[in-house]
């Protein structure tokens, strides 16, 4: 027997990739760049199990899934300002890792319950940068170790994520009350980040999730977790209601200010993401379907501001605020296309039809339902997000979409891999 083929070695990739998917979310906001911590493991052992994978990759999902990732990765390393020419990102090989990573994912597997619980943990945690922020640093709002608008958006779907695998996943009662409650934690977490983005999009996780559980025949649980989420969001809101009842009137008052003059409210939040918008939208009717290319656009802007077309505040951000306005102006509709399905094919993959579930024998069918869910929720979230922030224009968004995948869907392989294994 060859050393790569020995069973301690074989059990030591298995659970190195158990712990890199509990560690990837349990620290992804608890700690500085703490993503990467569990991104890395990923990659050390995917490496490591390189041996001990034979044949091609299997199912459907896995390989589009895997092509995707790879088709993105081209995507940022051109930079559409000519024919084949190079944007400098170091972006297509973390994609091509990532997508290496799934490979290995795939075939390995990753542990569903350390991925509940990193996920659990990881709202705690950052709950934890918050008070920090708040308490130690007096900061007006939490940021965590990313901006305040990454932060809120990935704590804000750690939570609802969490909430979802408490619902689905087939918990005991005290176990799925203790989940319930972490996924507060990162709701919460979100709120005083103050990143209206994600307050916008949660109304939309919430409802996928009461959406999948109504179609799943949870119409009971369901109605009862609606009323157990507007009691939590309001114990969560209530004591702060001025505060974040301000931010909100806030973001009204600026919006009807840019309608009104808009050279004056274009420095506000509001008012540069308006004016970011409209700029976008006018360099991207004038070039449809490539786009102006990454020096084009930033020359553009310059172009614009000279002539009085645009407010000079858009030249302090090299994106537009908006994930597919600032494809669309930089990289056209080419780039729009393979943006939209990178969210439609994890979607696609992660979606818990009823065939898919009937791959596991009834006894774990809520576990796989439960990692289904959660993976479902992931681009949903970003696509919520994609609308006020370019998170794909950060590290933090890029690492955190790419390896919840690996990690999500190695969560589901795992649990398909061992009913199959079991009936064999």
């Amino acid at each position: 027997m060859g050393f790569f083929e020995n069973d301690g070695y074989r059990k030591a990739i298995f659970r190195g990739f158990d712990i890199s998917g509990f560690l990837f979310f349990a620290l992804a906001l608890g700690a500085p760049s703490g993503y990467s911590y569990g991104a890395a493991g990923f990659l050390l052992f995917a490496l490591l199990g390189l041996p001990l994978v034979q044949g091609s990759l299997r199912g459907c999902e896995s390989r589009v899934l895997c092509a995707i990732m790879l088709g993105m990765g081209l995507l940022w390393g051109l930079s559409f300002d000519g024919w084949w020419t190079w944007s400098g990102s170091d972006y297509w090989l973390k994609y091509g890792l990532a997508a290496l990573t799934l490979v290995m994912a795939s075939r390995i597997g990753v542990g569903s319950r350390g991925v509940a619980w990193g996920m659990a943990l990881g709202g705690a945690g950052a709950l934890a940068a918050a008070a920090y922020d708040y308490l130690v640093l007096r900061l007006d709002k939490a940021w965590g170790f990313t901006n305040a608008i990454q932060f809120g958006g990935i704590a804000m779907y750690l939570g609802i994520a969490t909430w979802a695998v408490a619902l689905f996943g087939g918990w005991r009662l005290r176990t799925a009350a203790a989940l319930w409650a972490l996924g507060a934690c990162g709701v919460l977490a979100s709120l005083l980040a103050e990143s209206r983005g994600s307050w916008v999009v949660a109304p939309l996780l919430v409802a996928a999730m009461l959406w999948l559980m109504w179609q799943h025949g949870k119409k009971a649980l369901a109605l009862r977790a609606l009323a157990g989420t507007v009691v939590l969001v309001a114990i969560m809101v209530v004591p702060a209601a001025h505060k974040f009842g301000s931010r909100a009137e806030l973001a009204v008052q600026e919006f009807a200010l840019y309608q009104s003059n808009p050279q004056q409210a274009a420095v506000t939040s509001i008012g540069q993401r308006l004016e970011q918008w409209k700029l976008a939208v006018h360099l991207g009717l004038e070039r449809p379907w490539t786009g102006w290319g990454l020096q084009g656009f930033a020359a553009q802007k310059q172009v614009m501001v000279a002539q009085g077309l645009a407010h000079p505040s858009v030249l302090e951000y090299g994106h537009a605020h908006n994930e597919i306005l600032d494809m669309w102006a930089k990289r056209g509709l080419v780039g729009v296309a393979v943006l939209l399905l990178f969210y439609a094919i994890p979607l696609w993959a992660f979606w818990p039809t009823v065939k898919r579930l009937q791959r596991v024998p009834p006894a774990r069918q809520a576990e796989l339902l439960a990692m289904r869910v959660a993976g479902a929720l992931l681009p949903i979230a970003y696509f919520g997000f994609g609308w006020t922030q370019v998170f794909f224009a950060h590290n933090s968004g890029n690492l955190f979409y790419l390896f919840s995948i690996v990690a999500l869907w190695g969560a589901v392989c795992r649990l398909q891999q061992t009913a199959e294994a079991a009936a064999q």
